[in-house]
C-alpha cells in the first residue's frame, strides 16, 4: 500500500515527504525534491551515484554536458545490482555505456560504412553514405581533491556522503553541490560546488569550489579535463601550458581530422593554503589513463581546520565548425573569463538568464490572489515542469544572429549521446511548437538546421531519381543530411518533410518574416511539394492517390501502404503549397489539386481511421499516429470531429504502454478539443507528464518504465527533450486552443475543472505580442506592443476566431483586437455534461490507498 502524492506547504517551499528504499524510484512523487517558487528551484538531499536519473544537466546552447550526483564530475553509470557486471546500457543505435556526455554544437563525427551501428534501419545504405554521430569533449568541470589514497569525484561512496543538498535554479541556470564528505576517520571535509555554462559567454564554463577540513590535511587539488566523455574523439594535441596555470585538450571527430575541437582549463587557486609552484601533470586513480585525451594539472594544498579555501576554474571551449581559429577563440574566452572573476562571469550570467526565461515565459497554476500554488500535488507538478520543460529546452539554443544557431536539438540535447545524438522529427514537430509561440528568435534554430541541410536534401532526392527540384530529408541527421542507415530518405518516414515544411509555416505565421521566409522555407515547402508530386501513385481501382512502401509515426508498423498521417500530411501540404503559389499571383498547379482532393485515406467500415491500409483490430501502436490528424494537422477533409472523436477513443486504446513520452500530450489536446463531456483531457495531461519525469531534476525519460526488463527491452533517452517538447503544448494549445497553421489566429479555451486558473505563457501570432489567464469559466486574452517581432497588425486591430479551424461559420466567433486591450471570451464547458447519466462523481478528486501501475492513474475512473 502506497500512500497518494502529497505536497505539502513550507512557506515558498512544496515538499514531497516520502522516502526512497530498495530499489530507487526516480518518480516526481517520491520524495527526492523540494521545489522553492521564489527562484525556480529543485533541491535533493538524497545522494544517488552511479545512475544517470539524478544527473544534472547544463548547457548554454553551444556547449554543455551532463553532472554528477556528487558534483561536477564526470560519471559513469553503475549496475546497481552486480558491480562488477554489464554496466547500464543506453540506447538505439550504439548501444554504448550511460555516461555523463559533454559536447559542442554540431560536433559530429562520420563512422565508416565498414563498421555499422549495432542498431540501425537499412544497412544496406551505407554503401552509399556513411552515418554521423555525435562527438564528445573531454568533461570541462572537475575540480578534484585527494588527500593520500582518498580522492573525491563521482565515485564517492554513499557512505563517505553525509548532509548532502544538491540544487538547480531554472532562474539562474546554476548548478550546486553541498555536503560532508568523510573518506576515513582521521578527518572530514564540508565541500560545495557552483557551476554554470555562461549564457552570456557562449564559449565559458566556470566551476567554483570550497573546503573546510575538520583538521589540517595535506594533499593535492586537480584541474581535470576527463576525456572519458570524448566518445568518437581522436585527440590532436594536448598539454600543460608552460608558464601558466591552463592546460588543454584539442580533439577531433572520428574520421574528421580537419575539424578540431580546443578545451582550455585555467584555474585560481590563489590563496594561503595551495602550492601554485607544486603544480605538476596529474596522474592517480581518478585520471583516466585509459584514455588519451585525459589532462589534468595538480597543485598540493595544506588546509588548516575550519578555514575555508575557495578554488576557482575557468573553461573555454570552442570548435573549427564556428570559429576559424578555435584554438584561439578558447584561449582568449578562458582567459576573459579568468580576468573578469567568478562574481563577474556569475553576475552576467543570471543577468542573461533572466532577460530571455521571465516570469510571464512559463505557464503559470499560482494563485493570482495568494501568489500560492493549488494543494493539489498533481497541479503543482504540472507547474514545476512548466518552468523545467521551457528551461530545459532554452538551454540547448543559441539566438537568432549569434552564428551558433543552426544545428537543431538533438533527443538528449548537448548532454547525452542518446540517439547518437542524431536530429529527428523531434526537434520540429515536438519541440518548436510551443518555443515557436514565446521564443521564436530562440526556435529559429530548429528551421536554420533544415534550410542548412536544404541542399543535401535536393541531392538525396536526385539520387533517389525524383523530379528535378524535388527534396527529401534523411529520417536521421547529423552533420550531412545524406541518406544512410540509420536515417533513410525513401521507403520510410515520409512524414518527415511535411513535419519540417508546416513548421517553416507555423514560424513564419507566429514571426511575420517575410524576408526570412522568402529565403529557404518557401523553396523548402516548394521543393516537398515537388517531391510529393513525385511520391504519390495513382491506383486504377480505387481511383485514388497512394504512397506505397511507408512508415507513419508508429514505428511498430513499416513498410506499409498509405499511413493516414502521411497521406493527410501530404495532401495538406500540396494544397499549402497551392496556397502559398496563389498568394504570390501564380497560377495554382492543377495536378498538385487533383492529387490533394483525391488521396486515398484508409478508414474502416466503422468509420474509424486506419493507421494503414492492411490494418487489423489487433494493432498496438507505439506512438501518436492517427491521433496527430486532429493536432498538430488540423485535417479536415472528409474528416468530421465525430470522426477524430471516434478515432481519439479508439487509438486511446491501442496505444502501447511502451511508447515514447510525448504521446499523451497529444491525447490531451485532442481531448480538450474534441470531447463533449467528461474530463478526459486532465487525465491525458497528467500521463502525459507524471510517469515520464524523472526527479530529482524534473527531466522526461523517453519511457514510463525505465527498466529494460519490463518495459519491452527499450533502453530509455535521457534526457528525452522531446517529451519535454510535448508536455509543452499542452497548456497553449490544448487549454487555451491556439492555432498558428492558419492564416488567422484561432482560440478554443476550455480549462479542465481539476485545474482552477492559469496564466499562459506570452505568445506571438504575425509579429503580434499576446497573453492570455484563464479560469474555469473565461479566459482574458490581452494584446501588447510587440518589441523584438514586427507586428502585421500594428496599426489595426489583429483578427481571431475563437472555434475549431474548419468548422462551419455557425460554431465560430470572430473578433479583433487592439493594442493594450483585453478581451474576455467564454470558455467551453463541455465537462459539466454527463457521460453518464447521475454520474454524481464525474471529474471530482480521486485518491487512492493502493499502488497503480505508470499511467493508470485513479482519475480515470470517473473522468
Amino acid at each position: 500500500m502506497v500512500t497518494p502524492i502529497l505536497l505539502c506547504f513550507l512557506g515558498n517551499i512544496w515538499m514531497l515527504p516520502f522516502s526512497v528504499s530498495g530499489a530507487t524510484d526516480f518518480s516526481v512523487n517520491a520524495g527526492l525534491s523540494t521545489w522553492n517558487q521564489s527562484d525556480w528551484s529543485l533541491t535533493t538531499t538524497t545522494y544517488i551515484p552511479g545512475q544517470y536519473q539524478s544527473r544534472l544537466s547544463l548547457a548554454n546552447g553551444y556547449i554543455g554536458a551532463s553532472l554528477a550526483a556528487a558534483g561536477p564530475f564526470f560519471e559513469k553509470d553503475v549496475n546497481q545490482t552486480d558491480a562488477n557486471g554489464i554496466p547500464p546500457s543506453n540506447g538505439w543505435p550504439l548501444f554504448d555505456d550511460r555516461i555523463s556526455f559533454s559536447t559542442i554544437s554540431g560536433f559530429y563525427d562520420v563512422e565508416p560504412a565498414q563498421v555499422p551501428p549495432q542498431g540501425t534501419n537499412y544497412p544496406w545504405l551505407n554503401q552509399y553514405g556513411w552515418e554521423s554521430f555525435i562527438s564528445g569533449i573531454p568533461h570541462p568541470t572537475g575540480i578534484i581533491f585527494s588527500f593520500g589514497s582518498d580522492f573525491l569525484d563521482a565515485t564517492a561512496s554513499n557512505t563517505s556522503i553525509s548532509n548532502f543538498t544538491s540544487k538547480i535554479s531554472f532562474k539562474t541556470g546554476v548548478a550546486e553541490w553541498n555536503y560532508i564528505w568523510s573518506p576515513n576517520q582521521n578527518s572530514t571535509f564540508n565541500v560545495s560546488y557552483a557551476t554554470f555554462f555562461s549564457r552570456e559567454r557562449p564559449n565559458v564554463v566556470a566551476v567554483k569550489s570550497t573546503v573546510i577540513s575538520s583538521a589540517d590535511a595535506e594533499g593535492q587539488v586537480t584541474d581535470l579535463l576527463d576525456g572519458q566523455s570524448a566518445l568518437r574523439s581522436t585527440l590532436s594535441s594536448k598539454g600543460l601550458d608552460d608558464n601558466e596555470t591552463t592546460i588543454y585538450s584539442a580533439v577531433t571527430p572520428n574520421n574528421l581530422p580537419d575539424i578540431t575541437g580546443f578545451v582550455v582549463s585555467g584555474v585560481n587557486f590563489t590563496n594561503s593554503y595551495t602550492d601554485t609552484s607544486s603544480r605538476t601533470n596529474a596522474s592517480g586513480a581518478y585520471v583516466s589513463a585509459a584514455n588519451d585525451t585525459t589532462i589534468g594539472q595538480s597543485f598540493n594544498v595544506s588546509l588548516k581546520a575550519g578555514e575555508t579555501a575557495v578554488f576557482y576554474k575557468y573553461v573555454g571551449i570552442a570548435s573549427t565548425d564556428k570559429f576559424g581559429n578555435a584554438e584561439s577563440v578558447a584561449r582568449e574566452a578562458q582567459r576573459s573569463a579568468q580576468e573578469s572573476g567568478w562574481d563577474s562571469l556569475l553576475a552576467e550570467h543570471i543577468a542573461a538568464w533572466a532577460k530571455i526565461l521571465t516570469t510571464d515565459s512559463v505557464d503559470d497554476f499560482t494563485d493570482p490572489v495568494t501568489g500560492e500554488l493549488p494543494e493539489d500535488p498533481n497541479v503543482q507538478a504540472l507547474h514545476i515542469a512548466s518552468v523545467a520543460n521551457t528551461y530545459y529546452l532554452l538551454q540547448n539554443l543559441q539566438p537568432d544572429g549569434s552564428g551558433l544557431n543552426d544545428n537543431s536539438i538533438s533527443v538528449g540535447g548537448l548532454y547525452s549521446d542518446s540517439y547518437a545524438g542524431l536530429i529527428f522529427w523531434d526537434a520540429d514537430y515536438w519541440m518548436a511548437p510551443g518555443l515557436n509561440l514565446a521564443f521564436p528568435e530562440w526556435s529559429k534554430q530548429i528551421s536554420n538546421f533544415r534550410i542548412k541541410q536544404h541542399n543535401q536534401s535536393l541531392a538525396n532526392a536526385a539520387f533517389n531519381n525524383y523530379p528535378n527540384g524535388s527534396s527529401l530529408y534523411s529520417w536521421t541527421t547529423g552533420r550531412y543530411g545524406n541518406c544512410t542507415g540509420t536515417g533513410p530518405c525513401v521507403d520510410y518516414e515520409y512524414h518527415l518533410n511535411y513535419d519540417i515544411a508546416f513548421n517553416l509555416m507555423q514560424e513564419y505565421n507566429i514571426t511575420n518574416n517575410k524576408t526570412w521566409f522568402d529565403n529557404g522555407p518557401r523553396q523548402i515547402i516548394e521543393s516537398t511539394a515537388i517531391m510529393t508530386g513525385h511520391l504519390l501513385m495513382y491506383n486504377e481501382s480505387t481511383q485514388s492517390y497512394w504512397i506505397y512502401n511507408m512508415t507513419d509515426p508508429d514505428e511498430y508498423a513499416n513498410n506499409k501502404d498509405n499511413g493516414a498521417f502521411t497521406i493527410a500530411s501530404a495532401a495538406t501540404l500540396l494544397e499549402l503549397a497551392n496556397d502559398l503559389k496563389i498568394s504570390q499571383g501564380l497560377e495554382a498547379n492543377s495536378t498538385w489539386q487533383q492529387q490533394q482532393e483525391n488521396i486515398e485515406f484508409p478508414s474502416a467500415a466503422s468509420n474509424i481511421t486506419l493507421e494503414y491500409q492492411t490494418m487489423n483490430n489487433s494493432v498496438a501502436v507505439k506512438q501518436a499516429d492517427v491521433v496527430l490528424l486532429t493536432y498538430p494537422l488540423d485535417f479536415n477533409q472528409d474528416y468530421t470531429e465525430a470522426d477524430k472523436l471516434l478515432d481519439l477513443d479508439y487509438y486511446a486504446n491501442k496505444q502501447s504502454p511502451d511508447g515514447p513520452a510525448m504521446t499523451y500530450s497529444i491525447f490531451a489536446i485532442d481531448a480538450n478539443a474534441l470531447s463533449q463531456s467528461g474530463c478526459s483531457a486532465y487525465t491525458y495531461t497528467l500521463n502525459g507528464f507524471l510517469p515520464y519525469l524523472r526527479a530529482p531534476w524534473f527531466q522526461f525519460s523517453e519511457q514510463a518504465v525505465d527498466d529494460v526488463t519490463l518495459n519491452g527491452g527499450t533502453n530509455p533517452a535521457f534526457p528525452f527533450l522531446t517529451g519535454h517538447g510535448g508536455a509543452d503544448q499542452v497548456v497553449p494549445f490544448g487549454y487555451l486552443g491556439i492555432r498558428t497553421d492558419q492564416p488567422t489566429l484561432f482560440f478554443n479555451p476550455s480549462l479542465p475543472p481539476q485545474i482552477s486558473y492559469i496564466k499562459v505563457r506570452t505568445f506571438h501570432y504575425a509579429g503580434a505580442t499576446l497573453s492570455a489567464t484563464m479560469n474555469t469559466t473565461h479566459t482574458n486574452i490581452t494584446r501588447f506592443p510587440s518589441t523584438k517581432l514586427s507586428d502585421l497588425y500594428q496599426n489595426t486591430t489583429l483578427p481571431f476566431v475563437v472555434g475549431t479551424p474548419g468548422s462551419a461559420a455557425s460554431n465560430t466567433t470572430s473578433y479583433s483586437i487592439a493594442i493594450n486591450e483585453t478581451l474576455t471570451i467564454p470558455n467551453r464547458l463541455y465537462f459539466q455534461k454527463l457521460t453518464k447519466p447521475d454520474n454524481l462523481l464525474q471529474c471530482l478528486p480521486v485518491t487512492s490507498s493502493d499502488p497503480y501501475s505508470a499511467g493508470q492513474f485513479p482519475v480515470a475512473a470517473i473522468d
